[in-house]
């Protein structure tokens, strides 16, 4: 029921946020956050408190217009399950949308379509013989996400909302991230996912263009 109630909650401010945004926020028509970038993270994953990965990913965001843009990524990933090794790729796509809700604040909603590919590998000995197993799985399932992004001082940003993903499993997570901005094109960032059985943290740095 708690999941439940977090889902519709965060649908419900997808919903009315763009709303909101017309009514308080006229005079305000950008903020200036880019969503024209590239960038490369590295992450660890936890999911279910039984899958340790480290994750590489490329990732980047290009502006269609004054509120949408699209977004994509690919990683590869590598770790442990129990008594074996997973590792395998994840290439993920979608649209985005953002809109003011006030100076130096956005609201921000995305969609993202996924495709993971893994490999599980497992050597099992007894007292005669070792057995070596290989199995593979592949699915495709999507994340949702709504949330804000503000500009807290000169150089910083923080971003955090709510994630609905189903992969394999759904799951409903809080998610934060936090930039620096090194240069006009240049920001170093932090990220986080919690709240649910899917975890992760990571850092990455980002070329905004």
């Amino acid at each position: 029921m708690f999941k439940k109630a977090l889902l519709v909650s965060g649908v419900a401010l997808a919903v009315s946020a763009p709303a909101m945004a017309e009514q308080r926020t006229s005079s305000v028509r950008d903020n200036g956050f880019s969503y024209n970038y590239a960038q490369l993270a590295y992450d660890q994953w936890d999911w279910d408190n039984d899958i340790e990965v480290d994750a590489l990913t490329a990732e980047g965001a290009f502006a269609l217009d004054e509120h949408l843009f699209i977004r994509g990524g690919l990683s590869f990933f590598d770790g442990d399950l129990g008594r074996g090794d997973l590792d395998g790729k994840q290439i993920y796509a979608g649209v985005g949308f953002h809109t003011p809700l006030q100076a130096k604040l956005d609201f921000v909603g995305s969609a993202d379509i996924i495709y993971d590919d893994r490999e599980y590998d497992a050597t099992f000995c007894n007292a005669f013989v070792c057995t070596s197993t290989s199995a593979d799985d592949d699915e495709i399932g999507f994340d949702l996400r709504a949330g804000v992004r503000a500009a807290v001082a000169d150089q910083v940003e923080l971003e955090g909302g709510l994630s609905y993903y189903d992969v394999y499993d759904d799951d409903i997570t809080l998610y934060a991230q936090g930039l620096f901005k090194a240069t006009d094109a240049i920001d170093i960032g932090a990220r986080l996912l919690f709240g649910g059985d899917r975890e992760s943290i990571g850092i990455f740095g980002r070329y905004n263009f």
